[in-house]
């Protein structure tokens, strides 16, 4: 069964997820934050559009940070934010991390989504 791996380019934790929004919002620019989370989530949490549609798309979805990626996936190279496809041991790229970076708003985003389903 194929599962799809949103990975974000920040750290875990709760004081990371809050400096890396206050960062793009309050002291610096859209680009010192990581842009998938940007699009997808608020200050308290996934926007409710996003939450819907992964859950309406009825592919397993996981999501992760770049240290909980590493850990479990520490032979795989790759840059964040991405998305990848799971099949077994095996991973490839679904959305790349440029794409996710031309991705102006939330809409881009499930339009690449839709246009890769």
């Amino acid at each position: 069964m194929k599962t799809l791996l949103f990975v974000y380019n920040t750290d875990s934790g709760v004081l990371q997820a809050l400096r890396d929004y206050s960062a793009g919002t309050a002291v610096g620019s859209r680009t010192d934050i990581c842009p998938l989370c940007a699009i997808t989530h608020s200050p308290v949490g996934m926007k409710k559009e996003w939450k819907r549609f992964i859950k309406d798309l009825g592919v397993p979805s996981r999501f992760l940070d770049r240290n909980a990626f590493s850990s479990e996936f520490g032979n795989h190279k790759t840059t964040f934010p991405v998305v990848l496809v799971q099949e077994g041991t095996g991973l490839a790229v679904f959305i790349s991390t440029e794409e996710l970076n031309r991705c102006r708003d939330l809409n881009d985003l499930i339009l690449l989504m839709k246009e890769r389903l």
